[in-house]
């Protein structure tokens, strides 16, 4: 199948501008409210609906972008991520969107700049036998840098993640949030096909494995990314707290579409410094090593 989106004009008067923003940046969400930011920012767009999700394709910051509004849960998301990679060759993957907090560090509107992203419920040993090798993904170390770099800069507080916490000595269940609202940790999201609400199941995750989020969406999106060595980033602003159901979530739209916003905005200020920058400055997505037992093509 041919690519969909419109080919760029490389202009001949700066060896600058031949070399810069050929390849387009994606942006996925579950969420039509998480990506609302992004398409009201779209110039040029051009709404497409095909495979169940919708696509917008156009420029962000005068570089092409193409947004995707994949469908919640791990299925959805991988599907819409190879969907974005075979179709557009994107040269970055930004998932945006929001999450439930496990870290008692975080309070609604916070940020987690998801360096670490793994599946919940999954035996991830057997996952990593496979390409691209790996039973934890992560975001691109230079994604989360430009990231850092704009959360500072939009005037979020940094504070400490639950690794770097037990990496202290400190107790992951008693740390508090500390400096001024909004803030913002690098950390880890973890991903699962449920509403985790069960205490234990919560403590686990945040005593064994330093999960500071939990969502439904990025560690198959990370996955997919690596797969076709596309650098990836993932954006989470927290909704809510884990803990509540679904129908407590519910009752709470206005402020999931608010946190979801932060969170494109945060996306957009890291889109804005890509676009000073040349298609190959990033590098390819960071991929695991073949073991005895991988299966390898």
């Amino acid at each position: 199948m041919s690519c969909l989106f419109p080919a760029v004009v490389a202009t001949r008067k700066s060896k600058r501008m031949d070399t810069r923003n050929n390849k387009p940046i994606a942006i996925l969400t579950a969420l039509y409210s998480e990506a609302e930011v992004f398409l009201d920012a779209l110039d040029d767009k051009k709404i497409l609906k095909q495979f169940g999700s919708l696509y917008a394709t156009g420029t962000l910051h005068g570089v092409p972008a193409v947004v995707c509004v994949g469908g919640e849960g791990r299925a959805a998301s991988a599907a819409a991520a190879q969907t974005l990679c075979c179709l557009y060759h994107p040269r970055a993957l930004i998932f945006s969107g929001i999450a439930g907090s496990i870290s008692p560090r975080l309070e609604v509107g916070d940020i987690i700049l998801c360096r670490s992203l793994l599946y919940m419920e999954t035996n991830t040993k057997v996952i990593a036998e496979c390409d691209p090798w790996q039973a934890r993904f992560s975001s691109a170390p230079q994604l989360v840098d430009l990231a850092r770099a704009v959360a500072d800069a939009q005037g979020y507080a940094r504070i400490p993640s639950l690794e770097e916490d037990a990496a202290a000595g400190r107790d992951v269940d008693t740390v508090r949030p500390e400096g001024a609202a909004p803030r913002y940790m690098i950390g880890t999201i973890t991903t699962s096909d449920q509403f985790n609400t069960d205490p234990q199941v919560l403590a686990h995750t945040r005593r064994d494995l330093h999960g500071d989020g939990e969502e439904m969406e990025g560690a198959s999106a990370a996955h997919i990314s690596a797969k076709n060595r596309v650098p990836f980033l993932a954006i989470r602003s927290i909704s809510n707290p884990c803990g509540q159901s679904p129908q407590q979530l519910e009752a709470q739209q206005d402020t999931m579409r608010s946190t979801a916003h932060a969170a494109a905005h945060l996306g957009l200020g890291v889109i804005a410094e890509l676009a000073h920058r040349p298609d190959d400055w990033l590098e390819p997505a960071a991929v695991g090593t073949p073991g005895p037992d991988a299966y390898t093509f």
